[in-house]
């Protein structure tokens, strides 16, 4: 019981803000953004300050109204089937794993072909938050401008959780070279978007450590190559390995279990969690992660985080006097 009454579900935003929270994948109050299909799982409604992260559900032969921000960027994490975004002004295919960026300004949409089996499910991280996509559910009141919490808590209470199929997707892939961030400069990333991998980034080492086949963590996306208000860290951790104890000054951040399941600290305490499961540390909030020797072989874990973490970037070896270096790309290995 003590693991349910840490559920995102069960808190108010203060308590999230002061001690953080457990929430899954398939958790989020419905709503539309968009013309699609929405669950918030980390946002204002529950005590998000710099970063709305959603799940978007696209059923085959749907497709999103084209949109953009003038303030917000938008990750857009490919998590479960197939499908597309329009990102630099075309179409073009997204498979688990792979990270469509989208400076604020630029146009974008998604859709599934018709001719598709399955959801084509994205997790994106806006920064900041964009408050007008809650009003039409009323979870926003736009003349008093504060969140309404009362429906809020009403509703994310009584929401049913989505279960996804229990299988990893996730991997590396390489297609629209033309696009991909490892063949465009940081300025052109900056003025048009990029498509990333999750498997593919700048190596950082310090924060996860131990284990047999100790592997870095993966800056995806940061300012070494391009991106700006949106940051996501990816790793593979095996039995054995630990992630530090810590806290970010400034950043809220979304760490979640894409594949596996491991021990978090959140908090105040150690918490069992499985594949799906997020872990909500606003600033401030302390978060770490131990894998139990005897767990699954591969534990697929990635934070999103706003702004980006300098407490982690300005050791990196990346970082000096305000600027970035980039790094070279390097694969992450999956044993």
């Amino acid at each position: 019981m003590e693991l349910e009454s840490y559920r995102e579900r069960y808190l108010t935003h203060t308590q999230i803000q002061q001690n953080g929270a457990l929430s899954n994948l398939g958790d989020g109050i419905p709503i539309t953004t968009h013309g699609i299909d929405t669950r918030p799982i980390a946002w204002p409604g529950n005590g998000f300050q710099t970063e709305a992260v959603h799940v978007l559900t696209v059923k085959p032969g749907e497709e999103s109204d084209q949109y953009a921000y003038d303030m917000a960027e938008e990750a857009m994490v490919c998590f479960k089937g197939k499908g597309q975004v329009f990102l630099r002004g075309q179409w073009l295919d997204l498979e688990p794993g792979d990270v469509a960026y989208f400076p604020a300004t630029t146009e974008r949409a998604v859709r599934n072909t018709a001719e598709s089996q399955d959801d084509f499910v994205l997790v994106t991280a806006i920064s900041p938050p964009q408050f007008d996509l809650y009003e039409a559910s009323g979870f926003y009141d736009p003349v008093n401008k504060v969140m309404n919490f009362e429906a809020i808590n009403y509703a994310k209470i009584n929401t049913q959780r989505v279960q996804y199929p229990p299988n990893n997707e996730m991997a590396f892939h390489d297609s629209h070279p033309e696009v991909r961030a490892w063949n465009l400069d940081n300025d052109d990333i900056r003025r048009g978007g990029a498509l990333f991998n999750a498997f593919y980034g700048g190596t950082l080492t310090g924060l996860v450590q131990g284990g047999e086949n100790s592997a870095s963590m993966l800056l995806v996306l940061f300012a070494g190559y391009g991106t700006g208000a949106t940051g996501f860290n990816f790793a593979c951790m095996t039995p054995g390995m630990t992630a530090d104890i810590h806290t970010h000054p400034v950043s809220d951040e979304c760490v979640v279990n894409w594949w596996g399941g491991d021990q978090v600290w959140l908090g105040d305490r150690w918490l069992t969690t499985e594949s799906y499961d997020c872990s909500l540390a606003p600033r401030g909030v302390r978060h770490g992660a131990f894998v139990p020797k005897d767990s699954a072989p591969v534990f697929l874990v990635g934070g999103l985080a706003a702004p980006p973490q300098l407490d982690l970037l300005i050791n990196s070896g990346y970082y000096q006097d305000g600027k970035f270096t980039r790094p070279p790309f390097t694969r992450l290995a999956v044993d």
